[in-house]
């Protein structure tokens, strides 16, 4: 029986060492496989890393690799780009975070982002520790993550021979997840990997970039090299050009006003045509012209005006819409498609025949908004008067003022004609009367419409904005931190793109603008357009400050894109003013103020930003506005005079000349300084009144120091700022002054800032040259202030360059300025010019200027700005 016992035992002792046997085997097998699959997925990630797929396709790749070893559908890489101090990145893919828009930076593979932005969040520490990072859902919140706070998440540094690429991130949503350790381990070891791979698609793109851009070089070489040749040969027909295209300018907003006039002037709107056709003949030729119109009921194209030497008016055409494209006619081509056609036909024996066969034909499209309702057509028989693209953009712009003013004419006419036929069936027939009544309701409703929206932008105005606000601001007071908010926008350089290219480019520009705002917007957001270059933005249902805010930020990226108007790529940006606004407790007008107030604080701050509102603002901006409105008052008044500060020659200390500084004695507030006024003037306009008053007390004193035998040499030099460049008119302005006060204009000198060179480069030469007409010298101010300065220094005739102080203030404190000084003056004498320094406070500093050959200077050391009754005084005590 013992026996027995005995040799049971023995046997279940054995069982479980083959059982303990198993499960060892079966680990040895599960590792076997696991690291089977991890060497699989490291040779796939070595084997990715030489393809020649592109680096969209190679992260894609990467993802589902590594997806194969770890849950890891939350996925994205970010690289850290040190010297720039930002990061980016190229993937990344997360499913169930929505709270990003597709032009969120996380979504752009392209865009750099500040570190400062993301500072704090869990991988911006993995980036600066260089570590591994696991967080779970408690301690994530800790941290400054966005978007939505994952259950589990790890980041794993990118790190190839020391050096930080980045890091890879994995992140999970799913209630109770958590990643093992092992799948740290694993992440970590594959990261070398995937650092490793990275690297080297990195180099391989980079290569690949640098051969492109080496051959498009070449390529752009050659070009240079021809085209060079082209452009030497097309200076002097351009400027032979230019005049040409000035006086054909003048003759086209000739005919466009008195097309506009016609309106107003024209007895009929057969006299309309008429006027239209005459206009157009004074611009191109025109013997042959006629008007196509498309009939109310939409179906029957007809001709109001027809003149044609070969054929007469035709009958009433009926359009089938059905009729394949290259079957239509021209011009029910145009109607179709809305764009202008040329056709010319090449030289054939039918030219001599007699015939309704044009040689050259042009036609352009009349629109009332988006829709076609017209066609506008000269055409030529003779072989001497052939159509070119340029006089179809001239026909372009005269069929804009046409179109406007057939559908005034006709508005006018109809509504004349409405009242006329009421009068006169009110006397026939009842029955008349009601179908009169509705078709004036529909009028009252077009106005209705009109009178709440901008005729240029269709966008709701300042009237639909005050009701709209006033409506919802009647509703109770709810317990949320806000419930709308208002955004007040006013575009930076409007007034410059206004003011150099014309009012139509302007309006066209703020057309697209309007587009731009409507596709930043959520469903129930208002843009509204106010007047100008100022729109607002109404958001319902806001319950933080951040939509607000985002809402800003997304239009500030929106609008520094470049907008493409009239072959014209134009630069903008906004000043926006944020009120958060509580039902139940503003009015409209306030909200409305309150915004205008943080946009202008926003501009003042620098533009191109945005700005809450706050108490202190209201106070800041009340202050500035009332800057404003005394400065308008201050222009021309005692208030506004000139100080002079000499310029004096270093080895003799005699004083050459003077600069004109501008200065205000405000009567209650005292002294106000140029750096707080001129910036509100700028912004105004007023810069231009004021800069006309320097120019004017510069001359007068000239005239004065001219019959005083001690200040008879002394000449005057007087800033003009990039506003005054930009208005075209103060060349003119000066010439008049100059004959007004009898100045010798040797004496008169010009100061202008790098930034007009950078603003507007043809304006600025043009200026330059126009002053250099009429004898007058032209300095560069600010030398070295932040621009490609030297690059101007060949293109424009300057005569004295004036050194900005902070390089004469920096020598004493650092010698490699001296050197950087010294250059400075031999390019500027090897020119030809002269150079003035600036800021010379010091002894010490005088002496660096003399040693460095540098003639003439300007500073504390010798006198600072003094009214024109102390500088005989100053020059004879000196």
């Amino acid at each position: 029986m013992n026996q027995k016992v005995k040799n049971t035992s023995e046997l279940i002792k054995e069982l479980q060492e083959i059982k303990q046997k198993n499960a060892d085997l079966d680990r040895v097998v599960h590792h076997y496989a696991d690291t089977k699959k991890l060497q699989k997925a490291l040779f796939e990630i070595v084997d990715l890393a030489n393809s020649s797929q592109s680096l969209d396709v190679f992260y894609k790749t990467l993802h589902s690799i590594i997806s194969s070893l770890i849950p890891a559908k939350n996925f994205f890489i970010i690289l850290h780009h040190p010297n720039t101090k930002h990061v980016s990145f190229p993937y990344y893919v997360d499913e169930d975070d929505d709270e990003q828009s597709e032009d969120d930076p996380l979504h752009n593979p392209n865009a750099m982002i500040p570190v400062a932005k993301i500072e704090g969040s869990p991988t911006m520490k993995v980036i600066q520790t260089g570590k591994l990072l696991h967080l779970n859902r408690q301690e994530t919140l800790k941290t400054s993550m966005l978007g939505k706070i994952p259950e589990d998440w790890i980041g794993v540094p990118l790190i190839l021979e020391e050096q930080l690429l980045g890091a890879v991130v994995i992140q999970s949503y799913e209630k109770g997840f958590r990643y093992h350790k092992k799948f740290e381990n694993l992440l970590k070891y594959v990261s070398q990997h995937i650092a490793a791979s990275l690297r080297r698609r990195q180099d391989a793109e980079s290569l690949k970039e640098a051969h492109q851009k080496l051959q498009e070089y070449n390529n752009e070489l050659e070009e240079r090299v021809a085209g060079r040749t082209e452009e030497l040969k097309s200076i002097n027909k351009a400027l032979a050009n230019e005049v040409k295209v000035r006086r054909k300018g003048e003759k086209i907003q000739k005919a466009l006003f008195n097309i506009a006039d016609l309106v107003n002037t024209a007895d009929s709107i057969d006299d309309l045509f008429v006027g239209v056709h005459k206009s157009i003949s004074e611009l191109m030729y025109a013997e042959n012209t006629f008007l196509a119109t498309i009939a109310e009921d939409e179906v029957t194209l007809e001709f109001p005006y027809f003149v044609d030497k070969h054929d007469d008016r035709p009958g009433l055409i009926k359009l089938d819409p059905n009729t394949p494209e290259h079957k239509r006619t021209t011009t029910a081509r145009i109607l179709n498609s809305g764009n202008s056609i040329l056709l010319n036909q090449s030289e054939s024996s039918e030219i001599t025949q007699t015939g309704p066969y044009a040689i050259s034909w042009l036609g352009v499209p009349l629109k009332d908004k988006s829709k076609t309702f017209g066609v506008l057509v000269v055409q030529s028989y003779d072989p001497k008067h052939i159509y070119t693209t340029q006089e179809q953009l001239v026909l372009e712009t005269i069929a804009h003022q046409v179109s406007s003013a057939i559908l005034r004419k006709k508005d006018s006419d109809a509504l004349l004609q409405a009242h006329e036929s009421l009068e006169r069936r009110v006397k026939e027939r009842t029955s008349v009367l009601e179908r009169t009544i509705i078709k004036r309701r529909k009028i009252e409703k077009r106005l209705e419409y009109e009178s709440l929206h901008d005729s240029l932008t269709e966008l709701p105005n300042r009237k639909f904005l005050l009701e709209e606000l006033t409506e919802v601001l009647k509703n109770k007071t709810t317990s949320q931190e806000c419930d709308l908010a208002l955004l007040f926008l006013d575009l930076d350089r409007f007034k410059i793109i206004n003011d150099s290219l014309g009012h139509y480019v302007g309006d066209l520009f703020l057309v697209e603008v309007s587009k731009r705002l409507t596709r930043c917007m959520r469903e129930h957001d208002v843009v509204v357009r106010l007047g100008g270059d100022e729109f607002c933005v109404l958001m319902h249902d806001v319950d933080s400050i951040q939509i607000a805010v985002r809402l800003a930020e997304r239009v500030l990226r929106t609008l520094r894109e470049p907008v493409e108007v009239e072959q014209h790529s134009l630069i903008t940006s906004a000043s926006i003013g944020v009120r958060i606004v509580k039902t139940g407790e503003d009015t409209a007008d306030k909200v409305i103020g309150d915004a205008d107030a943080a946009m202008y604080q926003a501009k003042h701050g620098g533009k191109d930003r945005y700005c809450l509102f706050d108490a202190n603002i209201k106070e800041t901006v009340s202050k500035r506005l009332k800057i404003e409105q005394d400065l308008r008052q201050a222009i021309g008044t005692q208030q506004i005079s000139l100080f002079y500060q000499p310029i004096v020659d270093l080895f003799d200390n005699r004083v050459i000349g003077l600069e004109a500084l501008i200065r205000w004695q405000h009567s209650e507030l005292g002294f106000i300084s140029p750096a707080e006024f001129i910036p509100i003037a700028e912004e105004t306009g007023l810069i231009q009144e004021l800069g006309e008053s320097v120019v004017e007390m510069a001359c007068q004193a000239l005239n004065e120091f001219s019959k005083v035998q001690e200040l008879k040499h002394l000449y005057v030099n007087i800033n003009i700022s990039a506003m005054q460049i930009l208005s075209r008119t103060l060349d003119d302005f000066i010439r008049k002054q100059i004959n007004t006060y009898d100045v010798d204009t040797s004496k008169l000198n010009a100061e202008i800032t790098e930034s007009i060179l950078v603003e507007d480069f043809n304006a600025a030469i043009q200026f330059v040259q126009e002053l250099k007409s009429i004898g007058m010298k032209v300095l560069l101010d600010d030398f070295g202030t932040g621009y490609s300065s030297l690059s101007y220094l060949h293109q424009f005739p300057f005569d004295i360059i004036k050194l900005d102080q902070s390089f004469i203030q920096s020598t004493e404190e650092n010698d490699k300025m001296v050197g950087l000084i010294e250059s400075i003056v031999f390019l500027v004498a090897s020119l030809g010019m002269k150079i003035v320094v600036e800021g010379v406070e010091t002894k010490p500093q005088n002496a660096i200027a003399q040693n460095l050959n540098c003639h003439f200077g300007q500073g504390y050391l010798y006198a600072k700005p003094m009214p024109k009754e102390a500088l005989l005084e100053f020059i004879l005590n000196s």
